[in-house]
């Protein structure tokens, strides 16, 4: 900046003479600068070495709660403003011996009663025609509401980020396109990825396939502005490839101009939720499916019983006998729904439903019974079936095959390829036998219990060393599905 003659003229007055500094601005005045100067839109003051006042502006005076009139002009810095602290007055000091500019952005400035003021400076050296420092030029601009303000922007920002970082859900900024620009700690956990992996990925690609659409609807009408926000429960795909179920809640953030500038999406783990929720489905559904079976267990049952009574007294006129056989047959029922009870009426193994069907007839020959083949599992209706089978088998051989002698033998051979079952019972050096003239109670219920429950068929060779029953039955898949038996 150019200075008049008359400035370094005044910078070089006798120490002290008021008189003589008044005369030097009143040659400068002249020129009409100190006049401009008074009136800048800024605080300006002009010093000499002493850092007695030459020039001020009349804001200089107005920000610092003086007079914009007040007459300065040769009176001591330091002494129309004592709270000065040590360290302005060092770099007073500095910038008159070594020639330094310096500046400062916000400088606080506590003044006598405790407030602080944050002042804007700048100050530069300013030489006379020789090229000696004659004094300083000092700007000054109070910024204390701009700096306030920023504090107070700061503040919100750094509780926003202690919220967005420390949150217990997932929180993300997102583009408008779907771009993830910012995520926290508990965003990237669940999903499984790092920071930087996530940076820059889109919504779409960690989305479910069948949440995307709803999710870009919604996003759609955020963005035409039809709606403030949204929530949904949705699948993302985390980085392992498994899938995670979140609720997500997502607000839209406009600029100052009302355009779309971010999302702010919070995503919550409902995964556990969703797990109670299927399991809950799936045991209703199977308990829907328990009662309908029962219901139909039930009625076969007395289908059974119906059946079996009608055929007994249909085939026997002695009330006694009647009774026995009876008695004998629903006492073979019975044990089976022993063997289902057990196993919580899912189904039983065939070696354990023979031995249970077969114990009366163990317990009196023990040894001339004999069971093998690998497991096999029928389904509770089958076993039902299969169980007064064999009981009809071997009420049959007590009264006419192998069991009726001691030397008589049964065997009991099965195997299982896949579903399909093959049963043969053997019988062996017991009395001859010979075909029946005709079908009894007992063969009826064993064809009948093979066509049904069993889906297979029966095939009666009465040889000369006894009978030979060879059944063929398709075994149902197991599965183990809630039972009204069990607490669950």
């Amino acid at each position: 900046m150019q200075r008049p003659s008359s400035l370094a003229a005044v910078g070089r007055q006798t120490p002290g003479v008021v008189d003589e500094a008044r005369t030097a601005l009143q040659v400068s005045a002249h020129s009409g600068v100190l006049t401009a100067l008074s009136q800048a839109p800024l605080g300006i003051a002009i010093f000499d070495r002493e850092m007695r006042y030459l020039a001020a502006s009349s804001r200089f005076l107005t920000e610092q709660g003086l007079p914009g009139d007040l007459p300065l002009v040769g009176r001591h810095h330091y002494e129309v403003f004592p709270d000065i602290p040590e360290r302005w007055r060092e770099i007073h000091r500095r910038a008159l011996a070594e020639g330094l500019e310096l500046s400062h952005e916000a400088d606080p400035f506590e003044r006598s009663n405790g407030r602080v003021d944050w002042i804007r400076w700048s100050l530069k050296p300013w030489r006379d025609d020789d090229g000696e420092i004659g004094g300083l030029v000092l700007y000054t601009e109070f910024v204390t509401p701009a700096v306030e303000a920023r504090a107070r922007l700061e503040a919100a920002e750094a509780r926003y980020r202690a919220v967005f970082d420390q949150a217990a859900m997932g929180v993300a900024r997102v583009a408008p396109d779907g771009r993830l620009l910012e995520m926290n700690d508990r965003f990237c956990a669940m999903l499984g990825y790092d920071r930087d992996e996530l940076t820059g990925m889109d919504f779409q690609q960690i989305t479910h396939p069948d949440d995307l659409a709803s999710n870009i609807t919604l996003t759609d009408a955020l963005l035409a502005g039809s709606i403030e926000t949204y929530s949904m429960e949705k699948r993302y795909i985390a980085k392992g490839g498994q899938v995670v179920w979140n609720n997500l809640t997502v607000a839209l953030v406009r600029n100052t101009a009302g355009e779309p500038d971010y999302f702010i999406s919070i995503i919550d783990d409902i995964g556990a939720r969703k797990q109670a929720e299927a399991e809950q489905k799936r045991y209703q559904g199977q308990l829907r499916l328990m009662i309908n079976e029962l219901n139909h267990r039930v009625k076969n049952t007395l289908a059974t019983v119906q059946s079996m009574a009608s055929q007994t007294l249909r085939g026997e006129s002695d009330p006694e006998i009647v009774y026995e056989k009876l008695e004998a047959r629903l006492l073979g029922l019975s044990q089976a729904h022993d063997v289902l009870t057990r196993e919580h009426w899912h189904g039983a193994e065939l070696r354990d439903l023979a031995e249970r069907a077969l114990g009366p007839f163990l317990d009196a020959t023990a040894d001339q019974i004999t069971l093998r083949g690998p497991a096999a599992w029928l389904q509770p209706g089958a076993a039902l079936s299969m169980a007064l089978i064999l009981h009809e088998l071997a009420t049959n051989a007590v009264k006419y095959g192998a069991l009726s002698v001691v030397e008589g033998k049964v065997d009991m051979t099965w195997t299982l390829e896949g579903q399909q079952l093959q049963v043969i019972w053997t019988e062996r050096d017991g009395p001859r036998v010979k075909p029946p003239r005709r079908k009894g109670f007992g063969t009826r219920l064993i064809e009948r219990g093979l066509r049904g429950e069993l889906r297979g068929a029966v095939t009666m060779s009465y040889e000369r060393s006894g009978l030979v029953c060879t059944m063929q039955a398709q075994l149902a898949e197991r599965t183990d599905q809630l039972s009204l038996f069990e607490g669950a």
